[in-house]
């Protein structure tokens, strides 16, 4: 994992969403291997991983339009160009929205949420 080992000495977890590929053995073994602390998280949860809305975000940003790409190169472009003028306001709301998300969840036992 290159990411993590660039940012050395930093305490920190990795977080998925528990699609059952992320939480086969090949991977569990992998994050093992590398010692990789995973974030105890509930299952199946995409209402409450906040990248699932950046990616929301940037795919209609990518799409608006009728956009189409036609290699490779230009959607990896595209895609490069929406993730580095996200609005750090959308962001940063996203992640105060977190804490409220979390205790929904605890509300409503873990079930759901329905935004």
């Amino acid at each position: 994992m290159p990411f993590a080992e660039n940012i050395g000495g930093r305490n920190w977890e990795y977080q998925h969403d528990n699609a059952p590929i992320h939480t086969s053995n090949a991977m569990k073994n992998y994050l093992n291997s590398k010692n990789v602390s995973v974030l105890e998280w509930t299952p199946m949860s995409p209402d409450l991983n906040r990248i699932e809305n950046v990616w929301g975000i940037m795919s209609r940003k990518l799409y608006e339009n009728g956009g189409q790409f036609y290699s490779l190169n230009t959607l990896k472009t595209a895609i490069e160009s929406a993730w580095y003028n996200l609005e750090p306001e959308i962001l940063r709301t996203l992640f105060m929205s977190m804490e409220k998300c979390v205790f929904d969840v605890i509300l409503k036992n873990g079930n759901t949420l329905n935004y």
